[in-house]
């Protein structure tokens, strides 16, 4: 499992790591498996226990998972263990750590508040503001007179604290985007991108050749980052 926020370039990465895995492979739900916009068919299972931007649910983003334990497990016997996948990502489940901890190996990405905004699509901002209101709904962050760009900004920090002390409680590593895009050699993405699951998974070394030829920075990304 990779763990991110919204913009943080996981399709990206992940369809690379996915492409390089070793042995049989790392079979990708690709986009958020748990994202009920993004599963149609668990969508209904879904929203109970996880969030997204939907109306219906967006309020669940900010629910810290050992308030909702037995939901969150019900969930993942009902989807997950149905279906024939290892590896998935999530960029709405900051507060959900815990729950992803205890049935995956986890590493996480980090990208810079200052190169995720402004992002290049508009609905970005939706996505952060719906983070934003779910974790003041949720009293994980105080309310206040914000523009919307702030309110990004302030989901963006906030969660990334939350994930920052989950990632040293679960001894995860973190990966960092502007090192896997600033990095002067192959070799140098391969040795940051060598940790967790990643370094036993994934070919590194192709991986790594491939980060390195399609990476791009400061928001000069893909349309699918």
């Amino acid at each position: 499992m990779m763990l991110s926020l919204p913009n943080s370039g996981t399709d990206w990465l992940c369809r690379i790591l996915a492409k390089h895995g070793r042995g049989d492979g790392l079979r990708y739900y690709d986009k958020e498996f748990f994202n009920p916009i993004c599963n149609l068919k668990h969508a209904t299972v879904l929203e109970g226990p996880f969030g997204c931007e939907l109306a219906s649910c967006f309020e669940n983003i900010g629910v810290r998972s050992e308030y909702q334990a037995r939901d969150l497990e019900a969930a993942y016997r009902a989807t997950w263990e149905m279906e024939g996948y290892s590896f998935d990502k999530e960029n709405f489940s900051a507060l959900k750590v815990p729950f992803f901890a205890q049935h995956f190996d986890i590493v996480f990405l980090y990208r810079p508040a200052d190169n995720v905004f402004p992002p290049s699509r508009l609905r970005v901002w939706a996505w952060y503001d719906a983070i934003y209101t779910a974790m003041v709904a949720n009293g994980e962050i105080e309310a206040d007179q914000l523009d919307l760009q702030e309110r990004a900004l302030a989901a963006h920090k906030a969660c990334w604290d939350i994930m920052r002390d989950a990632a040293k409680r679960f001894d995860a590593p973190i990966l960092d985007y502007e090192t896997l895009c600033k990095a002067s050699t192959e070799s140098a993405v391969a040795y940051h991108l060598n940790v967790g699951w990643i370094a036993e998974a994934v070919d590194v070394k192709a991986a790594a050749k491939e980060i390195f030829a399609s990476r791009f920075y400061k928001n000069k990304v893909p349309a699918d980052h």
